[in-house]
């Protein structure tokens, strides 16, 4: 029986924060800046800022490879389906008039979370993606990412399929870079991670500050930034999160905490994002805000608001995860499962 590579946990606190950055984006995105349209000066460059949940997450794919299995992707796609069908029977025993049949089926397939889609196709994707990067020089590898900005962000600004980045083609070019930062990128010994952080505490406040005159001073400015910097496929944002992620890899150090807190990632955000959840949290973020005049109190309460929805969204996969083993233990160890996934393998290896 081949072992699992332990996980390394600077990368699983990376995986960590990147998802307690995404609660705290939504928080944003969904309630505050609903309620408050007459901040979009300052709530604007601050979504811009912690945009990089996401981008942060296919770099991680990117940076280890993604080595396609059926049984892989059938674990995600079950794996996303158990929870969205889960959290609507509990809807429904808790609120009978919202059952639909129709909709009770269409739950099966995971696609009210924007992310998990593209995130299959990205999955499914990569036998064929992967093979450049198996033998491509560094320098053809700069080239591939180089045309992939050139479709998703210069494209993306006239076809409507490709803005914001939420395309399987932006989800590539991310994917290549994250690769190009292990296989590529040699950094010299002089950038540890105190001196990586304090470049991308540089950057961050540069972008804050510029975009918040821009705002208030030169609005067209401020908007020009904003569209530069907040967009999945734009390059200021994924220069952002390298930035980000580039202080993690100078971190070395193992804990068994990290990684089973990371092992559950996912699920926080399958729980907060789903449809019939979602808007509980969102108004009781709006609830806070209307109760809390001072800002800095309301910031510290938003963030304190994620890390409880984190371990209690972790907590809740913990404990229903042996249901879910179950589950895929039942279909990907069937005798037929097995021959379609070897058959598969076989085709791949060609």
């Amino acid at each position: 029986m081949i072992k699992k590579k332990p996980r390394q946990s600077n990368i699983e606190l990376l995986r960590i924060l990147s998802m307690l950055l995404i609660v705290i984006y939504h928080f944003l995105k969904h309630s505050i800046i609903p309620n408050t349209p007459n901040l979009i000066y300052i709530t604007n460059p601050l979504i811009a800022v912690l945009h990089s949940g996401v981008i942060c997450f296919i770099l991680i794919s990117g940076y280890w490879g993604i080595k396609f299995s059926l049984k892989g992707f059938a674990k995600l796609f079950l794996y996303c389906a158990f929870y969205s069908v889960i959290i609507y029977v509990i809807a429904v025993l808790l609120d009978p008039s919202i059952w639909n049949v129709y909709e009770g089926l269409s739950l099966i397939l995971p696609i009210q979370w924007w992310f998990i889609p593209v995130y299959m196709c990205l999955y499914l994707l990569t036998p064929v993606i992967n093979i450049p990067l198996k033998s491509a020089s560094n320098q053809t590898k700069l080239f591939f990412i180089l045309i992939l900005i050139l479709v998703s962000f210069c494209f993306g600004q006239f076809i409507l399929s490709l803005e914001f980045g939420k395309n399987p083609i932006n989800f590539i070019l991310i994917y290549y870079v994250g690769n190009y930062l292990r296989t590529g990128l040699i950094l010299s010994k002089n950038y540890n991670a105190k001196k990586l952080l304090g470049i991308y505490i540089l950057f961050v406040f540069l972008l804050f500050s510029s975009m918040l005159f821009g705002y208030l001073y030169i609005p067209n400015v401020g908007k020009i930034l904003f569209r530069l910097f907040y967009p999945y496929n734009s390059i200021g944002l994924i220069i952002n999160s390298v930035l980000f992620f580039l202080i993690f890899t100078k971190i070395k150090f193992s804990s068994k905490l990290i990684n089973w807190f990371s092992s559950s990632t996912l699920a926080v955000y399958l729980i907060h994002e789903n449809q019939y959840l979602s808007h509980y949290l969102y108004d009781f973020v709006i609830k806070l805000q209307n109760n809390i005049d001072n800002y800095v109190v309301l910031a510290f309460t938003i963030v304190i608001l994620a890390i409880l929805v984190f371990v209690v969204s972790v907590l809740i996969d913990k404990l229903i995860s042996p249901l879910f083993q179950i589950l895929i233990r039942f279909i990907t160890e069937s005798n037929i499962f097995i021959k379609v996934d070897d058959r598969i393998q076989d085709l791949l290896k060609f």
